[in-house]
């Protein structure tokens, strides 16, 4: 066989031509994926970055501003007046309460609570109402003893033991909670309603109490018509100390205490 004379093969030289043809395209490839990986990478951090900016304006536009009347700053200090107790939240088990006898009666109410109290049942008797608090601060025996007569009451209405036992705890607060065992709550009836019932919030003392109590920190913890929230039946004799901003401010946005937990984001 003769050589070629120019010394490379023409089959050769078609083998070189697809080599260089196929590296060509390979790093062709190679170029335009990392190409296209970079402006993916690019893409996701210009992304990232109008998402954080989306959900800045979000809070700025959802947090109040603390010039704003809607605002409320809760304070640490404050937050022992806010302890909520419920049957699926019971009193703590620390916690220590000091207490303070209400005058011209037997019970008691927290200390803390018993300036505010007086003040608004002074006020009250000035303006020519007859205010008595009839039930505060409950150790957890007397808490047990009331849940349990107010079960026999509807056995003895006829209910069956469970159902007799769903309906008390309506009526009554289960034993592991109460707010009466905070010693934040009263009772109150009137010289003229020597009755807890419904007819005291047509009473002068019941009207006045709607309207004033806010401001001396109290909140008519059982509101007719919260009754799904609270898990307890309208009391309009009963009231909690709050403290006066997160009283009014319940007032205004018609919050029972478990709502104004989750519009303050207290729960857990």
């Amino acid at each position: 066989m003769k050589k070629n004379s120019r010394g490379t093969s023409p089959h050769r030289t078609r083998h070189l031509m697809i080599y260089t043809f196929l590296l060509i395209l390979v790093l062709l490839y190679f170029a335009s994926r990392q190409q296209r990986l970079t402006m993916e990478a690019q893409q996701k951090a210009e992304d990232a970055k109008k998402q954080v900016s989306v959900l800045e304006l979000k809070k700025t536009k959802e947090k109040p501003s603390p010039d704003s009347g809607d605002a409320l700053v809760l304070e640490q200090e404050e937050m022992w007046s806010l302890i909520l107790t419920n049957e699926s939240h019971p009193v703590p088990e620390n916690i220590n309460i000091q207490l303070k006898k209400i005058d011209g009666t037997e019970e008691s109410v927290d200390e803390r609570v018993y300036g505010p109290l007086m003040k608004m049942l002074d006020e009250m008797r000035r303006q020519g109402m007859d205010p008595i608090v009839c039930s505060g601060y409950r150790t957890k025996e007397k808490q047990t003893e009331l849940y349990q007569q107010q079960i026999q009451e509807f056995i003895d209405q006829g209910h069956p033991e469970k159902e007799a036992e769903e309906l008390a705890k309506k009526e009554v607060s289960v034993p592991q909670s109460g707010e009466h065992r905070l010693g934040l709550a009263v009772d109150i009836y009137s010289g003229d309603h020597l009755a807890l019932d419904a007819g005291f919030a047509d009473t002068p003392e019941g009207i006045w109490l709607r309207e004033h109590a806010s401001d001396y920190g109290f909140i008519l913890r059982y509101e007719q018509g919260k009754e799904n929230q609270t898990g307890i039946n309208y009391e309009p004799w009963h009231f909690r100390y709050v403290g006066v901003k997160a009283a009014q401010y319940m007032k205004e946005h018609g919050l029972c205490l478990e709502e104004f937990y989750l519009d303050q984001g207290l729960y857990g």
